[in-house]
């Protein structure tokens, strides 16, 4: 089905207009400049527009058109085409993705004004109002608030940077996408911080934007200021730590204008209750006055959380700070197969041009070595293209056993951890996969195949587990309950050795031990898992590797897949769908390792693979050149997993070894030691405890850092 935005078209969605490049009813074209075709209306209450699905190819997107009834409105079609020019000028995971041309008029057939378009990234997720009704509006903790207020502030640094400030930040406002990154939308509000506009705080001509609650005084009279966006942000973070709406009488008394938030949330500390009400003081003048500023209180706050803990990383040469490690999320070897809590790990990229910032982090202790959110700014392809590295110091860690999950008979073979944190879920050659409690550390649920379970991986919303393996059936199961909700029988002549979900949930791909590669339209069109679908018209599209497979990976854009084992190979997904199901279509290979290639990973900005190999290198790829650029060498063994944490990575290998490596510096600065074991996968607990598979007895580790002696 494709749909007419022709506002005068008497049918919009005829059924003839399907496949056709014209409407059947108006004549209007249905290929919007000759790239993007409109599905649905998503809604046409989204203040001055209507918002539309419509896609590129198989990606996608969201098309914004403005309501032709506003087209005389000089100031209305400014702000539309101002979320446009602002929006194709910024380059971050935390805001919509436009292209320069994104902005375009459309003319209908009958001679109609053209309609203002605006076609941009679609966001897979709710945003943070529909979050607190999805999660029971519970107040969140101030860990999270905190990471939260940290991922927007470094937005809105970006937007700053550029001489924009945004106007209407509020809950609505703000998208959570499956990662976990907060994303700052309708940017339509957006102001450029001229010193024209400066001069003329006040004029009427300056249009107002007000939304009841997150508004700041100054802005309800036509003046806003940068600052503005800081008391929006305040209030934003008061609502999510409260559960209170702004207007809420148990926290704003209207007759003395009384704003008293803090007996409502116990679980916020003082330091950080009083950022916040310095981000909501009345006078713009009294708010912190810039982005660094915000970033630097943060450091503080974070700073007195962790006094008194053990200092696990310390500086190793004269006058050098020691790598700061932040608290942990969930970890796996595919951000798609864990999909973290809100809150991603290390420090990112652009903390080295900030010195600030940095010196504010230096020194500071934390109780484990990964980072709770990864900034994942998007940088430029880390550093030089430098095939030999030469370690700095490095900081030496060691664990100590925690406690050991017993129950599985024969190896696991894969391991992942829940985003709740405390569900882990793995696979044997026992013919199992069982669900653990890991509050509890016992056994949950016990899931039967009938041979070995080589993969394991969960629908985009975890609300589905996915096992495959040597019976070469591909298992359906409910999350957490482990009730089983189908299956594909017979999906492969061969062992499944690898499954992986796309990032936006609608494609299975699965790969066996001759490198067949099968797609399968994972969900109807209404979103649903389609079981029955997949089992009557099988696979989408069937490729073939170069030998056996032992990693799938989508690129985040969706674009490409990845596969990885005898060889490395890229696939464009794009060429897929023109070549049809009947053709074949050839593989990018990447030449580079001299033996099996056992896990790979991608950055945020899909910049640059990372592929770990049974040749004991781990190899850096720029996406864009399909070349490599660098070699991490220090692992003595097999390099068997890795996971990218903002601008750290971490990989592990059969020499009971964990490194932690800086992808701007291309070298290591953490080496963890004193595992049991030779380390196959690992994952890691919000409370930073890493938990292990491998060696010879099918245990599941679970790890605890020691405290590193003085030096």
């Amino acid at each position: 089905m494709s749909l007419c935005i022709n506002p005068g078209c008497r049918q919009p969605n005829h059924p003839d207009n399907g496949g056709s490049p014209t409407c059947a009813v108006c004549g209007s074209d249905l290929v919007l400049q000759g790239r993007y075709r409109v599905m649905r209306l998503i809604s046409s209450d989204s203040g001055f527009g209507r918002v539309y699905e419509a896609y590129e190819r198989n990606v996608p997107k969201i098309l914004k058109v403005l309501k032709e009834s506003y087209n005389t409105n000089d100031k209305v079609v400014e702000l539309f085409r101002r979320e446009a020019q602002v929006l194709s000028q910024l380059n971050h995971p935390g805001v919509p993705r436009v292209e320069p041309e994104g902005y375009f008029l459309y003319y209908p057939t009958d001679g109609a004004e053209p309609l203002h378009c605006l076609i941009m990234e679609k966001i897979e997720g709710p945003n943070l109002k529909q979050w607190m009704v999805q999660q029971g509006n519970h107040p969140i903790s101030e860990k999270q608030a905190m990471l939260w207020l940290t991922q927007l502030t470094d937005v809105l640094d970006l937007v700053h940077q550029h001489n924009y400030f945004h106007r209407d930040i509020k809950p609505e406002n703000i998208m959570l996408r499956p990662s976990g990154q907060l994303v700052l939308v309708d940017f339509g509000a957006a102001r450029e911080m001229t010193q024209t506009y400066m001069a003329n705080l006040g004029d009427s001509g300056i249009t107002t934007v007000s939304s009841a609650g997150y508004t700041p005084p100054e802005q309800e009279q036509g003046q806003a200021v940068p600052q503005s966006d800081f008391y929006a942000l305040g209030r934003t973070l008061i609502y999510l730590v409260t559960a209170k709406l702004p207007n809420d009488t148990t926290i704003y008394n209207s007759r003395t204008n009384a704003f008293v938030w803090r007996p409502l949330a116990p679980q916020i500390s003082a330091p950080l209750a009083d950022l916040i009400d310095d981000l909501i003081a009345p006078a713009a003048a009294q708010r912190p006055q810039s982005t660094a500023v915000i970033l630097e209180r943060l450091a503080q706050v974070r700073s007195r959380q962790v006094s008194g803990l053990p200092q696990l990383i310390r500086a190793r040469s004269a006058g050098a700070a020691a790598p700061t490690a932040w608290p942990m999320t969930t970890l796996n070897p595919h951000e798609a197969k864990t999909l973290s809590d809100p809150s991603r790990s290390f420090l990112p990229p652009w903390l080295d041009q900030r010195p600030w910032l940095l010196a504010g982090l230096t020194g500071l202790a934390l109780a484990v070595p990964l980072g709770w959110y990864a900034f994942s700014r998007e940088a430029p392809p880390f550093g030089s293209r430098d095939f030999g590295i030469t370690s700095p110091d490095v900081a030496e860690l060691t664990v100590s056993s925690v406690a050991v999950l017993t129950g599985h008979t024969a190896d696991i073979y894969d391991l992942l951890l829940l985003r709740d944190g405390k569900t882990l879920v793995s696979a044997s050659a026992d013919n199992t996969v069982r669900i653990w409690d890991l509050e509890t550390n016992s056994e949950r649920h016990r899931l039967t195949h009938s041979n070995v379970v080589q993969a394991i991986t969960t629908t985009v919303d975890q609300t589905a587990l996915i096992s495959a393996g040597d019976d070469r059936s591909i298992r359906f199961w409910s999350l957490p309950d482990g009730r089983p909700l189908g299956q594909l029988d017979n999906a492969h002549a061969t062992p499944i050795r690898a499954l992986e979900v796309s990032r936006n949930g609608r494609t299975l791909v699965s790969a066996d031990s001759e490198g067949t590669i099968k797609l399968w339209p994972l969900t109807d069109s209404t979103g649903a898992l389609n079981i029955l679908g997949m089992s009557m018209a099988g696979p989408s599209y069937t490729l073939q590797a170069d030998g056996t497979l032992n990693d799938l990976l989508f690129t985040r854009d969706n674009s490409m897949l990845i596969s990885a084992g005898k060889s490395l190979q890229l696939w464009d997904l794009a060429a897929l769908e023109e070549a049809g199901v009947a053709k074949a279509i050839a593989p990018i290979t990447l030449e580079g390792h001299t033996s099996f290639i056992n896990r790979i990973d991608i950055t945020d900005d899909d910049a640059t693979l990372i592929s770990a190999s049974a040749d004991k290198n781990v190899l850096l790829w720029d996406m864009a050149s399909k070349a490599q650029f660098a070699t991490l060498e220090g692992h003595q063994s097999y390099v068997n997993t890795l996971r990218i944490e903002g601008s750290r990575l971490w990989s592990a290998d059969a020499d009971k070894t964990i490194f932690v490596w800086d992808l701007q510096q291309k070298a290591p600065i953490q080496r963890i030691k004193g595992f049991e074991t030779d380390i196959w996968r690992f994952t890691v607990q919000p409370n930073g405890q890493i938990i292990t598979i491998g060696g010879e007895q099918p245990y599941i580790r679970i790890w605890q850092l020691d405290q590193l002696p003085e030096p």
